[in-house]
């Protein structure tokens, strides 16, 4: 069943107020403060690495996601660029609600890029497969009114995102963040030559402190297609 209509206005979902952050008092500059993509208010990409790998410091089995918008491009060809702006701030916003307050969300690819991160702390295989579910089936619920480039208002619905996922038991190494970000890619890139709308898993890529990442994540993957 589809959700309601959701009409989303110009400007990033859940950007900050700077006015209302802590200031250093001798020179003016921000305290703890993230930079953030400027059209949907995630994580940039730099902000999502530095968290990102301060969580994946801290040792233990983590999940990475990378969820792509299938067909984004036709959006972008038939209804126009900022009419695809306003999917991706809804995807966005759909994302960021969809995991808890100490997952790690943000855009990856940066402007004009329709893919997203999402990082999961402590998060074992089961519970990675089971955010990409909710979050496909979330988006897939959608109903978004965009402004055609043309002039009318027009809904766009069911909505398709590829996910691919990896849960790995991080060894510290400087390269961590990397391969994980390339083992979920690998995953994903899989999904979508299988299928649209589908979750590839790197299930092989469970990698134990201390043992080589030696899988070819192209193969032996796990799909979930519909």
């Amino acid at each position: 069943m589809e959700g309601p209509m959701r009409v989303v206005s110009s400007g990033a979902v859940g950007q900050p107020k700077t006015d209302d952050l802590a200031r250093c008092p001798a020179c003016g500059q921000l305290l703890d403060y993230r930079s953030t993509d400027p059209l949907t208010g995630l994580l940039d990409r730099r902000s999502w690495d530095e968290r990102a790998t301060e969580a994946l410091q801290r040792g233990g089995v983590n999940s990475l996601l990378i969820a792509d918008v299938d067909r984004f491009k036709r959006i972008n060809d038939t209804l126009g660029h900022q009419a695809g702006d306003t999917v991706l701030q809804v995807i966005a916003a759909v994302i960021a609600g969809a995991v808890r307050e100490s997952d790690i969300v943000g855009r990856y690819g940066g402007h004009g890029g329709d893919e997203f991160l999402v990082f999961l702390p402590g998060a074992e295989r089961s519970r990675g497969m089971a955010v990409a579910q909710r979050i496909q089936a979330q988006v897939r619920a959608e109903t978004i009114v965009v402004r055609s480039v043309h002039g009318p208002l027009v809904p766009v619905s069911q909505i398709a995102v590829s996910i691919g996922v990896v849960t790995w038991c991080c060894t510290q190494e400087e390269d961590d963040l990397r391969s994980l970000v390339r083992r979920a890619d690998a995953a994903l890139l899989a999904s979508k030559r299988a299928c649209r709308d589908g979750i590839g898993s790197a299930a092989d890529a469970v990698i134990s402190s201390g043992k080589a990442a030696s899988i070819d994540s192209t193969r032996g993957e796990k799909r979930l297609c519909r």
